[in-house]
């Protein structure tokens, strides 16, 4: 199992981000808190009044989400948003194109080299590949997501192609 009772509920949403929405249904609101970083998986289920059982069921679904997770296809770029990425690396003349977050939106900055921890992913092909950084917790995020790019909105879209069921 990769997630169990004992694990912080911080390490846990690095890790494995993609079980906070499970959590939140759950009760556990406090994912992003300051005090859930040192809090175990099983305090914060206690202290909101969750039983054993309920707590050994939401361990269950947690670790098949991730075995979920991660059987899925890194994320994936149509043509045209591959395009774009190479635009925007060329115009700034970077190697890379990064992925980065802001308030809950992705989009994707030029980048002259790869940071530590770093994951690297190809985007295009031939003379347009470009390489795109992510750092673990948003390449995972990004699981069974095709990146395009709308040319009307001249900005990138997210298609979800996961497949939620085994």
């Amino acid at each position: 199992m990769s997630i169990n009772r004992t694990d912080t509920l911080g390490a846990l949403m690095e890790k494995h981000p993609e079980v906070a929405p499970l959590l939140a249904q759950s009760g556990l609101h406090c994912v992003g808190c300051h005090v859930s970083a040192y809090e175990s998986l099983e305090q914060g289920c206690k202290a909101h009044g969750m039983t054993e059982h309920e707590i050994t069921e939401l361990v269950k679904s947690a670790n098949k989400m991730v075995e979920l997770f991660d059987k899925m296809p890194r994320v994936a770029f149509s043509g045209m948003a591959a395009k774009e990425l190479h635009k925007r690396a060329s115009k700034e003349k970077k190697k890379f194109v990064r992925v980065v977050q802001a308030f809950g939106e992705f989009d994707f900055d030029a980048a002259g080299k790869k940071e530590k921890g770093e994951v690297e992913l190809s985007a295009g092909k031939g003379k347009e590949v470009v390489k795109v950084l992510a750092d673990k917790r948003i390449e995972r995020l990004l699981r069974g997501i095709r990146i395009d790019f709308d040319k009307e909105k001249k900005d990138f879209v997210a298609v979800n192609e996961r497949k939620t069921e085994k």
